[in-house]
C-alpha cells in the first residue's frame, strides 16, 4: 500500500448553467416559484491515488448522458441536462413552500423527495452515490477520506452578479450509507444561517414548520490539513476506511440552493457555477 500520509484524491466538478431570467427581488426564494430554476450539466469524479478507488452506483436524479468510466484516469463522468431550484433542508430532507399572493405566504409547504427511482430529484437538486474502497484487507492500514484544497463552489464569471449570487446561496451535502450527513457546506457565511423543518409554528402562513438555526454547517474556504488530528478537528471526514473499519463505503453529494438564504432571489437567475470536489486522505 502507498504509504504517502496524505493524498490528493481526485475531484467531483459540476457546472451549473441558466438561460432564465427574471424581475430583480429581495425577498429569499425565488417568486417565480416553480418555473425558476438552473440547469445542470456535468459531474467528474476522479481518483489520482490508486490505493482508492471511485465508482458511481446510483442517483435519484435522471441523466440524459448517463455515466461512463475511465479506466485509465480511475474516473467516473456523469452528464446530463437537469435543473436545480430553491428548497431548504439539512442535506438530508428538503422542503418547498407553494406560494400564493403576495409571495410571502404559502398555500402549503410540500416535502421534497430524497429518496425513490431515479428521477425524483430532478428539478430540485443534484444527487449521486459514489463507492469509495480500498483494495487491501480491513485489518491491514486503511484511510481517513476528507474533504480538503480545490473544494470549491465558484462562479464561472466573477464579473456576473448572477454568478456570484447563485455561488452565495449555494449548498453542498455529504450523506453516508445510513443517510446521515457528515458534511454540510457553504461557500460563504450566511448572517443568520437557518432552513426549514417541522415544528409547532406557522411559516409562510402554513402551521406545523418553522426555521431552525444551522449550527452545524461549514463554510468558507476548505484547507487541506496538516495532520490527521487537525483534519478530524476540521470536521469534513467523507468517508472512514482505517484499519479494523471498513474497506469501502458509499458517500451520497447533493447540491441544492438553499432558499433561506438571504441571497436566493430572483436576482441569481441565470447565474452559473461550478462545483469541484477535492479529496484527500491520511493513513489510518
Amino acid at each position: 500500500m502507498n504509504k504517502k500520509n496524505k493524498v490528493l484524491l481526485g475531484a467531483i466538478g459540476l457546472v451549473l448553467l441558466s438561460g432564465i431570467a427574471a424581475t430583480s427581488s429581495t425577498f429569499a426564494w425565488f417568486t417565480t416559484v416553480r418555473t425558476a430554476s438552473i440547469s445542470y450539466s456535468e459531474a467528474t469524479v476522479q481518483a489520482s491515488d490508486g490505493n482508492l478507488a471511485i465508482e458511481y452506483l446510483s442517483s435519484l436524479n435522471n441523466w440524459s448522458g448517463g455515466s461512463t468510466y475511465d479506466a485509465e484516469a480511475n474516473k467516473v463522468t456523469i452528464a446530463g441536462a437537469n435543473k436545480v431550484t430553491d428548497i431548504s433542508g439539512d442535506g438530508k430532507t428538503f422542503y418547498k413552500p407553494v406560494w400564493t399572493t403576495p409571495v410571502s405566504t404559502a398555500s402549503s409547504i410540500e416535502t421534497v423527495p430524497t429518496t425513490g427511482s431515479p428521477g425524483v430529484a430532478d428539478g430540485f437538486y443534484i444527487d449521486f452515490t459514489v463507492r469509495l474502497s480500498r483494495d487491501n484487507d480491513v485489518d491491514e492500514n486503511g484511510l481517513k477520506v476528507y474533504l480538503g484544497t480545490g473544494t470549491t463552489i465558484a462562479p464561472k464569471d466573477p464579473e456576473n452578479l448572477a454568478d456570484t449570487g447563485a455561488v452565495k446561496a449555494a449548498r453542498l451535502a455529504v450523506i453516508d450509507h445510513e443517510g446521515d450527513v457528515k458534511v454540510r457546506w457553504a461557500p460563504e457565511q450566511e448572517t443568520e444561517p437557518k432552513y426549514i423543518t417541522t415544528g409547532t409554528d406557522s411559516l409562510y402562513g402554513v402551521s406545523g414548520f418553522e426555521t431552525t438555526t444551522d449550527l452545524n454547517y461549514k463554510h468558507g474556504e476548505i484547507t487541506s490539513a496538516d495532520s490527521k488530528a487537525a483534519a478530524d478537528l476540521a470536521g469534513f471526514l467523507v468517508a472512514d476506511l482505517s484499519k479494523g473499519v471498513a474497506t469501502e463505503a458509499n458517500v451520497t453529494f447533493r447540491i441544492w440552493l438553499e432558499g433561506e438564504d438571504k441571497d436566493c432571489n430572483n436576482d441569481i437567475l441565470g447565474g452559473v457555477f461550478n462545483v469541484n470536489i477535492a479529496l484527500y486522505t491520511f493513513i489510518n
